[in-house]
């Protein structure tokens, strides 16, 4: 799976232990070739849990979150202090840049978005942030378990500026 590039301004990158980074990638390996969706939680920067959501869309090109599930894992996070991080989805035969049904449907407004692509053998995982009409790519990286969070450990910077296609 792949890393992001280093951060060099900005705030602090998404920092995903690699266990829920493999779980989200999984999730969305095991709902292909639908679109699946789920949310990444926890106290900024640092991700801790993971919320896989279903696809009530039912569909390859797109998603909505079953309300039902989306609920329960807000109240999850609630309940632990924790917060959404990131909203994340698939586009199994996309690459994973933000769509203009991406751009219109964001009802979430700065919350990261992670689109995990699934064109090539190993995903393409990629975090942004949406305005209604462009997207700015957002720097993250991968740790473990025991690495420490914060602002000193080394990222890799992916941002860049695309008007919606």
């Amino acid at each position: 799976m792949n890393d992001p590039t280093p951060e060099t301004t900005g705030p602090d990158p998404l920092e995903i232990p690699r266990r829920l980074h493999d779980a989200m990638v999984a999730h969305c390996l095991r709902e292909a070739p639908l679109e699946c969706c789920g949310l990444l939680g926890g106290i900024a920067p640092r991700v801790s849990s993971f919320h896989p959501l279903r696809n009530a869309a039912v569909s390859e090109t797109r998603y909505d979150a079953d309300p039902q599930d989306l609920i329960a894992a807000v109240v999850s996070l609630r309940d632990r202090g924790a917060e959404i991080l990131a909203i994340y989805h698939s586009h199994p035969r996309w690459q994973a840049v933000p769509s203009k049904t991406d751009l219109r449907e964001n009802h979430y407004g700065p919350v990261p978005r992670i689109i995990v692509s699934l064109l090539e053998p190993v995903p393409d995982v990629r975090i942004w942030r949406l305005d209604p009409d462009s997207y700015l790519e957002l720097a993250w990286r991968i740790v473990e378990d025991d690495e420490p969070a914060g602002p000193d450990a080394a990222a890799r910077d992916t941002r860049t500026t695309r008007e919606a296609s």
